[in-house]
C-alpha cells in the first residue's frame, strides 16, 4: 500500500513543475562532467543527444512540489472520495517552506473557484475519511502540516472554501 495525494476542484488546476529537475543528453552529462555508469555510455544503439537523464544539485531537490494532471495511480483512489471533474496529483516532502508554497498555489486557485479539496489516501484502501473544512483567510502551513504526518490513521481531506 502506497500513500497517495491529490487535489480536486470543480475549476481546472494548473499543473507545477519541480524548478530544480533538468533533463540532459548522454553529451551534455558528460559535458558537465556527470560520470555515468558505463551501461549508458557503452550502448552504442542509444542516442546520445536525446535528454533521457534526470539531474539535481541536490537530492533534497527531488522533494520539491510537484503537481501533475497525470495520476501515478488510479483514478479510482480519487473517485472513492471525491467526484469533482479536476484533480492534480500532489507529489511533494512536506516542509514549512513548501507548505507555503502551497497555500500560494491555493490561494491562486481560489481566485477562480470557490472550493478546493487536498486529500491524502491511502491506496486501494477506503476508509470513512477526517474532512476538515476551512475558509481560506484561515489557511496556513499548520492546517496543511497534515499532509507531512508520517503514519497513516484514515484518508484525510482538507477542503477549503472562499467562504
Amino acid at each position: 500500500m502506497s500513500e497517495f495525494q491529490f487535489i480536486v476542484s470543480d475549476h481546472p488546476l494548473k499543473e507545477v513543475e519541480n524548478p530544480y529537475v533538468e533533463f540532459l543528453s548522454i553529451n551534455e552529462a558528460i559535458q558537465k562532467g556527470i560520470v555515468l555508469p558505463d551501461i549508458l555510455t557503452d550502448v552504442e544503439d542509444l542516442d546520445r543527444d536525446e535528454k533521457i537523464l534526470m539531474n539535481v544539485e541536490s537530492e533534497e531537490q527531488l522533494d520539491e512540489i510537484e503537481i501533475k494532471h497525470s495520476l501515478y495511480y488510479a483514478v479510482e483512489n480519487v473517485e472513492a472520495y471525491s467526484s469533482k471533474p479536476h484533480v492534480v496529483e500532489l507529489r511533494w516532502r512536506y516542509s514549512d517552506a513548501r507548505a507555503e508554497r502551497l497555500v500560494e498555489y491555493i490561494t491562486d486557485h481560489l481566485k477562480t473557484a470557490e472550493e478546493v479539496e487536498i486529500w491524502k489516501v491511502w491506496v486501494d484502501e477506503q476508509t470513512e475519511p477526517k474532512v476538515q473544512s476551512i475558509k481560506l483567510d484561515e489557511l496556513t502551513i499548520d492546517a496543511l502540516r497534515f499532509l507531512g504526518e508520517v503514519g497513516f490513521v484514515r484518508p484525510e481531506c482538507l477542503r477549503v472554501t472562499t467562504s
